[in-house]
């Protein structure tokens, strides 16, 4: 009727099941810092769940150094490459992965438990930063999305970014990748009073904010 239609279906027992091809796994270029030939593993409905994307890429060739946090956060966090990276490089923190999909969370745990990372990890269902602390972290790592279904839209990073302004401490940094067309660095002033260009490609650019 009009654009809808219904169907009905029936399993059949007699047909034989294939294995499911999830959780799917493989293993990450190098030349992408402590996450180099690492293995990543993927539930269904997971951004980019069978390749690494070209954001995320840029993004591990310029993480933070990080010595000195102790309590690190990878905001939506996907399959948790970001946050696995950071905790290789820094086994002394301890990094709170963190995200709005069960099967991202799922992801993020299954990457970090099949690289045998040393050190400390939380791994949380939420709505972006609710019940962390304020003031309770060091570093937040961002790569917010900029869809909603169909709809191109900023209302999500805005609510990371307010988040993670919130739970950080004061000198704490929140690190955000973003498509150059977005405009995250005049959110960033506007929110933070402060943001400066990490690094840049023609797609892409790597920002940081301060708390003052």
């Amino acid at each position: 009727r009009r654009k809808a239609r219904l169907i009905l279906c029936t399993p059949d027992p007699a047909l034989e099941r294939p294995a499911s091809p999830w959780p799917y796994s493989y293993d990450l270029p190098d030349g992408i810092g402590a996450v180099s030939g690492r293995r990543v593993v993927n539930h269904a409905g997971v951004f980019c769940a069978d390749r690494l994307d070209i954001g995320t890429r840029f993004f591990l060739q310029h993480l933070p150094d990080g010595r000195g946090a102790r309590r690190v956060v990878d905001l939506g966090c996907g399959n948790g490459v970001v946050g696995t990276a950071m905790a290789l490089a820094h086994p002394e923190a301890e990094v709170l992965f963190t995200d709005e999909s069960f099967q991202a969370v799922a992801s993020a745990e299954a990457t970090y438990r099949a690289n045998e990372v040393p050190g400390r990890a939380e791994f949380r269902v939420g709505d972006g930063l609710s019940g962390v602390p304020a003031g309770s972290v060091d570093l937040v790592l961002n790569n917010p999305p900029f869809h909603s279904q169909q709809a191109t839209t900023d209302a999500t990073a805005w609510r990371m970014f307010t988040g993670a302004r919130r739970a950080l401490r004061p000198g704490g940094e929140l690190w955000v990748i973003g498509n150059r067309h977005l405009g995250y660095h005049v959110k960033l002033r506007r929110l933070f009073g402060n943001s400066r260009l990490v690094a840049s490609d023609p797609k892409f650019v790597v920002l940081k904010a301060v708390k003052r």
